[in-house]
């Protein structure tokens, strides 16, 4: 469990766009996505990851851009525009956390998003 406060309808979208980037931008054959989550004390993480093509840092830096494909695709039918990650950019600063994108060395992305953890409750008992 993660426990963030915010939108539930944004942070679902936040999460859909990012594990559907990753299958779509994908190898065509045995990709692989993995999505972690942790808790912290002030902090809570998404990670998702994929294979895919290998990427060099200065593209990596401008997937978040609006109207900005990545390239092979392995979903051609797909009819994104290239706004997923600029979502996800956004949904992330709404909640007063960060994206972060980092090119894997073997190739795809690793995907992470850090926002402030849910207050604790206190449980009466």
């Amino acid at each position: 469990m993660t426990p963030t406060i915010g939108s539930h309808a944004l942070l679902l979208q936040l999460s859909t766009n990012l594990v559907h980037n990753a299958i779509v931008h994908n190898l065509p054959e045995h990709g692989t996505v993995w999505i972690t989550t942790s808790a912290h004390p002030k902090t809570v993480v998404l990670t998702v990851e994929n294979t895919g093509e290998r990427l060099t840092p200065q593209s990596v830096s401008t997937l978040a851009e609006p109207f900005l494909r990545g390239t092979k695709r392995i979903r051609t039918n797909d009819a994104g525009v290239g706004l997923g990650l600029a979502i996800v950019n956004s949904i992330t600063q709404a909640h007063d956390g960060t994206l972060t994108l980092i090119p894997r060395a073997a190739g795809g992305l690793r995907v992470t998003v850090q926002l402030p953890a849910a207050p604790p409750t206190d449980v009466a008992g």
